[in-house]
């Protein structure tokens, strides 16, 4: 069905554009952290635009929905892609948290977690284009990685005074983790939609 099809294709271009966006604030955001101004204003807009465009994408997809009764892979796609939407939304939310913090050590390990972050990101590029191979041992090594760093830095911050930049350190590290299993998440639901199965990432 040549409308139905024109729809779909819409609402993809505003999930790539959605995936970009959430891809942005995460480059953006350790800057933010330790202290580029400018960074966390671009943060602020990009999340404000994000929360936009995802609800365009669930409306759009609903829509969809509703007037053309889609079967099989066009009703997969548009049951998760909302799903997928949110995710990318979320991820906005977390680097906007962390730019709003303010720290002066561990740059080089938190910058360490965005490089593989960012790596994440490529990949799922690749996978809404419809490149699904081997995403998922992909996105898990990378996942755990982070994982690792994550547990690493605030190990070395337990028992210090919980001062001000003491937490917004273990809350960046713990929302870069959560950023990182979200992306792990996408990944599977980006393999849903094309092979109609699931598979656990994360």
């Amino acid at each position: 069905m040549r409308v139905l099809d024109e729809r779909l294709e819409k609402i993809k271009e505003e999930v790539v554009e959605l995936h970009g966006i959430a891809k942005n604030s995460v480059e953006l955001c350790i800057d933010a952290l330790f202290g580029d101004e400018n960074s966390a204003v671009k943060i602020d807009e990009l999340e404000r635009y994000s929360d936009i465009l995802n609800t365009d994408i669930e409306n759009e997809a609903l829509g969809a929905v509703a007037l053309f009764q889609p079967v099989a892979r066009d009703l997969r796609f548009l049951a998760t892609i909302m799903r997928i939407s949110g995710n990318y939304e979320r991820i906005v939310d977390y680097a906007l948290k962390i730019s709003r913090c303010r720290a002066t050590r561990f740059r080089e390990e938190l910058e360490e977690i965005r490089k593989v972050l960012l790596e994440m990101f490529d990949i799922l590029e690749s996978a809404l284009q419809g490149d699904v191979e081997s995403i998922a041992d992909k996105l898990m090594t990378r996942d755990d990685m982070i994982d690792r760093k994550s547990r690493d830095i605030i190990d070395k911050l337990k028992g210090e005074e919980m001062t001000d930049e003491t937490l917004c350190l273990i809350f960046s590290a713990r929302f870069l983790e959560r950023i990182g299993d979200i992306l792990a998440k996408t990944g599977a639901r980006m393999l849903y939609i094309e092979k109609g199965r699931r598979v656990w990432i994360k």
